[in-house]
């Protein structure tokens, strides 16, 4: 019996041939399950953007005075710019948004169930929206994060105002 000589060769391809159609074929599956303790997504130079992680890296030359879990924000030199945190020492949930400074200029959170949203300017509490065991507030706070104007009103409708001089004495 004769041997080809493109017998060899036929063998390597088809053998080749079946391993890369073996390797596309279990790439094309979706993985069921992904376990890592941090998700960096890239822009297109390379820096992380949004960083899911469990726990989450203390921001740029800060650090977390607790625990955080969740999704890092950062921008285009990888700086901090917000994340939407889970604090489970302390059962804080919140969508926050950081000034060029590093604070937390604004946040939409629920803290120990109670939803709140707050406004900061220079570190220091601005704006509070919020509701805690049934009574709805907006409290208004001077420069120096000082409560100056609180409106409120509590579960069965009753309403307070704390902060406005008493009206002047009719004459």
């Amino acid at each position: 019996m004769l041997r080809s000589p493109l017998r060899p060769s036929l063998c390597v391809a088809v053998s080749s041939a079946g391993l890369l159609f073996g390797a596309c074929s279990t790439t094309s599956r979706p993985t069921d399950s992904l376990s890592v303790r941090e998700l960096n997504i890239v822009d297109e130079k390379g820096q992380a953007r949004v960083r899911i992680s469990a726990p989450m890296p203390d921001p740029k030359g800060l650090k977390r005075a607790v625990t955080a879990y969740g999704i890092q924000f950062m921008d285009a030199s990888g700086e901090e710019v917000g994340g939407l945190g889970m604090i489970d020492s302390l059962d804080i949930r919140g969508l926050c948004f950081d000034s060029k400074e590093g604070y937390e200029a604004m946040c939409m959170s629920l803290i120990q169930g109670q939803p709140n949203i707050t406004f900061r300017r220079d570190w220091k509490e601005r704006i509070t929206l919020g509701v805690v065991d049934g009574v709805a507030s907006i409290v208004l706070h001077d420069a120096q994060g000082k409560p100056r104007l609180t409106l409120e009103v509590d579960k069965d409708g009753g309403t307070r105002v704390v902060g406005l001089p008493p009206a002047p004495a009719v004459p």
